[in-house]
């Protein structure tokens, strides 16, 4: 049986841009997903229409990411 590691996110870089989801009109909505999942990527993307996308995935752990 293959499992995933789990990690804890690690956004202390982008604390300063990150705004409460549950308010109004908030500029930055992070959504957290597997990049191997193409259909679910594509759903995401269509669902909200971003202006713009950023790719903070790496192979490195999560840990050192952001």
């Amino acid at each position: 049986m293959a499992s995933k590691k789990k990690f804890l996110f690690n956004t202390d870089r982008i604390d300063h841009l990150y705004q409460d989801p549950h308010e109004d009109h908030i500029n930055l909505k992070l959504h957290y997903g597997d990049l191997t999942d193409s259909v679910n990527l594509i759903r995401v993307i269509q669902e909200v229409q971003p202006d713009e996308i950023y790719n903070l995935g790496a192979m490195s752990p999560c840990q050192s990411q952001f």
